[in-house]
C-alpha cells in the first residue's frame, strides 16, 4: 500500500508539472484556457442534454441535419464526460484545460505501461529510460498540437488515446475487466479505434492457452477454459458500453449501426466518390501519411531566404517528419525480446488500425503532420521500449528532433508560421531536453537501479493475480 500510495503521489506530482508545461505553451501561443475553444461542439452537445433535448441549438463544422434538427456525428463520450463541469460552470467552463487533463494522463499512462513491462522483464529499460520515453510521446509527437487548441476533432482523439493506453495498461497487468472497460471508452470516443480490443483479445487467449507450445507440440483450444463468471465480468463492461452506442447511434441517425457519416458524407459540400470507406484512399492517404514533406515558399525570384512552410496547404505531412524519432524503425535492427509474441501482437494491431486509417475518406486535413494515424503512437511506443538497443546519444537526439519539431507544428497550425524568435525558443527547449536526459541517463547507469525482478518472470496472471502489478 505504500508503495501505491507513493506511486500515486509522483503521479499527482509529474501531472501538475504537465499541466503547467502545457498551459505555458498555451499562453505562448495565445490560447487562452479559460474560454471555450472555436470548435466547442462537446460543449453544446452537454448543454442540450442539460436543457433536455438531444440536438443543438445551432449549425456547427461536420453536424448532421435530421428532420430540420442539427446532430454532430461524434460518439457521446467527450459530451458525458463535459456535463457535470458545464452544470457546474456554465458559460465559465473550456474544452481547452479539460483536454489538457487527458493529454496529461496520457503520458502518466504510458509511463506506467512501461513500467509494467519492465517488471515483467517484457523490457531491460530503466525507469528513467521509461519517463524519457513518455515525455517524447508527449511533446515529440502529434500529440502536442492536437491537446493544445481543445477543439472537438483533437479533443476526442486525444481521450480515445486515453482508452488506448489504458487498453494497454490493463492488458499487461491482466486486469481484464478494466481492459474491455477501455476499449468501451475507445468505442465511444472514436469508433474505429475500437481496433485496438485485437490486443487484449489475444493476450487473453493467449493466457488460456491458444497458440502455445509445448514439446513441440501447438496447442488451439484453451489449457484452461474460463468460467461463465470470468466471462461475464470481463465482458460486462464492453457489452454495456457497446449497447449505449447502438441505443445512441438510433436516437440520433435512426439506425443503430449508424455512425451518421453516412448521412454527413451525404450532406458534406466535399464529395467522396468512394464513399466512407473504399480502397480507392489508400495510396493518397499512404503519401500524407509516410511519404509528404514540407515545403519552402518563395516571396519571388530573387528571394534569398525561403522560408519552410511547414503547413503546405494543410492536408499533411509524414508521420516521420513530426516525429523523426521513428525513423528508428527502418534504419535500426530491433534486436531480441523475450516475448516475440507480444511484439507480434502489437504489430498486427498497428496493422488493422493502418488497414482502416489508410481506407477511410480523407486523411484527416485540416492538420499538420498526419493525426489520423494519431491511434498507432501507444502502440509505437510500446514497441520502441521492447527494441533490445539502450537510449543512447543518437535515441536522444532524435526525441530532441522531435519536441523541436512539435513544437515549431503547434505554432503553424494555432497560430501560423513560427518566427525566428520562437525557432530559438524550440531548438532552447529541445537542448535543454537533450541535456538532462543525457545526465539523468549516466547517473542513472552509474547506480543503476534493480532492472526487473530477480525471481524468473512470472506466468500469466489473472483477476485475482492482477494486483502485483505496478500501477
Amino acid at each position: 500500500m505504500q508503495k501505491f500510495l507513493q506511486r500515486r503521489l509522483n503521479d499527482g506530482i509529474f501531472f501538475a508539472i504537465l499541466m503547467v508545461l502545457l498551459g505555458g505553451l498555451a499562453i505562448r501561443l495565445h490560447i487562452n484556457p479559460t474560454h471555450p475553444s472555436g470548435e466547442d461542439h462537446f460543449i453544446l452537445q452537454a448543454q442540450a442534454w442539460l436543457h433536455g433535448h438531444l440536438d443543438l441549438e445551432k449549425r456547427v463544422n461536420d453536424a448532421i441535419t435530421v428532420n430540420g434538427k442539427f446532430y454532430i456525428v461524434f460518439p457521446p463520450l467527450p459530451a458525458l464526460l463535459m456535463v457535470p463541469f458545464v452544470a457546474i460552470l456554465g458559460a465559465k467552463f473550456s474544452d481547452i484545460w479539460f483536454t489538457w487533463v487527458f493529454a496529461a494522463l496520457n503520458i502518466i499512462l504510458l509511463f506506467r505501461t512501461l513500467e509494467v513491462m519492465r517488471v515483467l522483464r517484457i523490457t531491460k529499460r530503466l525507469s528513467i529510460e521509461n519517463l524519457i520515453m513518455a515525455v517524447t510521446f508527449g511533446f515529440g509527437t502529434i500529440a502536442l498540437w492536437l491537446c493544445i487548441g481543445g477543439d472537438v476533432w483533437f479533443t476526442s482523439q486525444t481521450i480515445s488515446i486515453t482508452g488506448i493506453m489504458l487498453t494497454l495498461h490493463s492488458t499487461l497487468s491482466r486486469r481484464w475487466p478494466l481492459a474491455t472497460l477501455s476499449v468501451g471508452i475507445v468505442l465511444l470516443t472514436r469508433t474505429s479505434e475500437a481496433l485496438i480490443a485485437i490486443v487484449p483479445l489475444i493476450i487473453y487467449l493467449h493466457d488460456l492457452g491458444i497458440g502455445s507450445r509445448t514439446q513441440n507440440h501447438w496447442h488451439f483450444l484453451p489449457q484452461r477454459w474460463p468460467s461463465i463468471r470470468e466471462l461475464t465480468v470481463t465482458l460486462a463492461p464492453f457489452i454495456i458500453a457497446l449497447v449505449i452506442l447502438l441505443v445512441h447511434n438510433k436516437l440520433y441517425f435512426g439506425n443503430a449501426l449508424s455512425t451518421g457519416y453516412d448521412i454527413h458524407d451525404r450532406q458534406d459540400t466535399v464529395h467522396f466518390a468512394y464513399g466512407i470507406v473504399s480502397l480507392h484512399y489508400i495510396w493518397p492517404n499512404f503519401v500524407v501519411d509516410f511519404l509528404r514533406w514540407p515545403s519552402f515558399y518563395f516571396t519571388g525570384f530573387n528571394d534569398l531566404h525561403p522560408r519552410p512552410d511547414l503547413l503546405i496547404d494543410g492536408i499533411g505531412t509524414s508521420m516521420f517528419f513530426s516525429t523523426p524519432l521513428l525513423a528508428i524503425f527502418l534504419f535500426a535492427p530491433q534486436g531480441k525480446t523475450s516475448q516475440i509474441w507480444l511484439r507480434t501482437t502489437f504489430w498486427v494491431a498497428v496493422a488493422l488500425l493502418l488497414l482502416s486509417i489508410l481506407t477511410f475518406e480523407a486523411a484527416g486535413a485540416y492538420q499538420v503532420g498526419a493525426r489520423y494515424v494519431f491511434p498507432l503512437y501507444p502502440l509505437l511506443f510500446l514497441l520502441l521500449a521492447q527494441r533490445a538497443a539502450p537510449l543512447d546519444t543518437r535515441w536522444i537526439s532524435l526525441a530532441g528532433l522531435s519536441i523541436f519539431v512539435n513544437l515549431l507544428l503547434a505554432r503553424t497550425f494555432w497560430e501560423g508560421n513560427p518566427d525566428s524568435t520562437f525557432v530559438a525558443e524550440s531548438a532552447a527547449i529541445a537542448l535543454v531536453f537533450c541535456t538532462i536526459s543525457i545526465i539523468m541517463l549516466r547517473i542513472q547507469k552509474r547506480h543503476p537501479e534493480e532492472i526487473a525482478p530477480t525471481t524468473a518472470p512470472p506466468e500469466p496472471v489473472h483477476n485475482d493475480e492482477a494486483t502485483t502489478m505496478p500501477s
